[in-house]
């Protein structure tokens, strides 16, 4: 069996379209299109299942889909004559029937898990889905059953289920079926060429420091920032005023409240703490 699968999961609003973009460029020697992205999709999309089986998933009881759609992807990875970059909203959860993972681990090579401090991603998140900042706690950040798309038949896309944002984080990061390399968006801002060359050799990919060092500069927020108001990107969600929205780090500390800043900490402590996104918290708020 191939393991050509290198998942890139996240947490929505965490950098994995930056990431995605810096994959791109780095593909193409330099060169970034936002809307023609060198990647393979995100998993909850139902043309995979269609193309590969040639079926229709609305015909397809939950059951069903799920194992088809492993079979899918495994498939596919088998016949892949390089990596397949697959993006992942997804938790890491398991079967109500069988008990096995929803995400098919035969085929996987690594999972890069990309995260983001909380505070930060409820602002991004409420831009996203065009909710208030509290309504996007209560609903995504502290609900153990926030969920992209609902669950049924309609739209493109397939149920996503993340829990709350530590619980999310837990299941990628506590999961020993895929090998586990975790990215932090600070780090990707901060410290950018030595967390995204660790990225790439964890991924077993061979590009030299000048390459890495050309597309993280071809994939400056910016820019891509810049490319979506020229000419728009097509994975914006409708209420969102634009998905490159600011790309910054510690906003939380000028737009949240302290109650709002309370609530996200209650819930998703220990997890927070793990990825160091505690201390400063506490130490602004006090």
């Amino acid at each position: 069996m191939k393991n050509n699968i290198i998942w890139l999961a996240s947490y929505p609003k965490s950098g994995n379209t930056w990431f995605r973009s810096f994959l791109t460029a780095l593909l193409n020697q330099g060169e970034i299109d936002i809307n023609k992205m060198e990647t393979d999709g995100i998993f909850s999309a139902k043309e995979y299942i269609e193309s590969i089986l040639d079926l229709s998933t609305d015909d397809l009881r939950p059951r069903e889909f799920e194992s088809l759609r492993k079979t899918a992807f495994s498939y596919k990875a088998q016949l892949a004559q390089k990596e397949l970059f697959v993006k992942i909203h997804d938790a890491y959860t398991f079967s109500r029937w069988d008990g096995l993972p929803l995400i098919p681990n035969k085929g996987s090579r690594l999972a890069l898990y990309l995260v983001r401090n909380p505070l930060d991603v409820v602002l991004s998140l409420a831009n996203h889905t065009g909710l208030s900042i509290d309504e996007t706690i209560d609903k995504y950040m502290n609900c153990e059953e926030g969920a992209f798309v609902k669950k049924g038949k309609a739209g493109q896309q397939y149920y996503q289920l993340m829990g709350t944002w530590a619980m999310h984080a837990s299941s990628w990061m506590q999961q020993k079926d895929v090998p586990v390399h975790v990215i932090r968006y600070e780090d990707m801002k901060m410290n950018a060429f030595a967390t995204f060359k660790t990225a790439v050799e964890k991924m077993q990919l061979n590009y030299s420091d000048d390459a890495i060092r050309k597309a993280i500069e071809a994939t400056d927020f910016k820019k891509l920032k810049q490319q979506e108001e020229n000419k728009g990107f097509k994975e914006k969600a409708i209420p969102s005023s634009a998905f490159f929205f600011k790309g910054e780090t510690g906003r939380w500390k000028k737009e949240l409240t302290k109650e709002q800043i309370q609530k996200i900490m209650t819930v998703n402590e220990s997890m927070m703490k793990r990825l160091g996104y505690w201390e400063e918290v506490i130490n602004q708020i006090q």
